[in-house]
């Protein structure tokens, strides 16, 4: 597999990014990811990483670890397509934050009374029929922290992999939600805390309904949404 972020790789990222910001970036940089990438190899799977660097001084792409091409194993390279982990959850997190802050969302609001009018006129559907009943009791601070036990839709790899051989072309957001509540809540709400891309693409939609009630998830920009200064990266759009 191509590798994004999780929590355990995330940890070890951070801690040696500390030592890293003190010495020659790229080349340290090129150690942190090979270090990275050998502590997720540990379960055997083949596992590569990318980083991309971009300053007034400096700019450059590394890549470290190996993928299976067909039959043979090969390094990767910058060209591969990859897979872009959590990079959007800490913008979606603050915007949703800033809509709390407005007292447009409470955190003790049910996800459902926000998105579902959204999500009915986008999709046809909401999220009771998507996820049952106690998943549609789950609070916006629920879903935030990841404890409103909603399925991610990385539970196995064939919907990633399916997604990466068909780059060329567009995947609704729809389709990752709707693969996700194929599989079972891991919890009734405020029961368990569990990993969940998912509950990040529910918060997007919250946005979306409230950015633009009228329009459809694709024309969410999360950069007014999310950043103090938006004029400091004009779009965060995804397609």
């Amino acid at each position: 597999i191509i590798f994004g972020s999780h929590p355990s790789t995330m940890k070890v990222f951070s801690t040696i990014l500390v030592t890293a910001a003190c010495r020659s970036l790229q080349s340290m940089y090129q150690r942190v990811l090979d270090e990275v990438v050998a502590f997720a190899r540990v379960s055997g799977d083949d596992v590569a990483m990318q980083l991309g660097w971009v300053s007034e001084s400096e700019n450059f792409t590394l890549v470290s670890g190996t993928v299976m091409d067909g039959q043979a194993r090969r390094q990767v390279t910058p060209e591969d397509t990859w897979l872009y982990g959590s990079g959007t959850k800490p913008v979606t997190a603050t915007a949703v934050m800033r809509l709390v802050e407005a007292g447009v969302v409470g955190l003790n609001d049910t996800l459902a009374e926000h998105v579902d009018a959204f999500l009915s006129r986008e999709n046809g559907t909401t999220i009771s029929a998507l996820f049952g009943d106690a998943v549609a009791q789950a609070t916006v601070g629920q879903v935030a922290r990841m404890a409103a036990g909603i399925p991610d839709f990385e539970d196995g790899d064939a919907f990633d992999r399916e997604v990466l051989q068909g780059g060329d072309k567009e995947w609704p957001v729809y389709s990752f939600i709707r693969t996700a509540a194929k599989g079972k809540p891991y919890c009734d709400p405020g029961k368990c805390t569990a990993y969940s891309s998912t509950a990040y693409e529910l918060l997007g939609l919250l946005l979306a309904a409230h950015q633009h009630p009228t329009g459809a998830y694709a024309d969410l920009n999360l950069a007014p949404a999310g950043l103090p200064d938006p004029t400091r990266m004009p779009s965060l759009r995804f397609l």
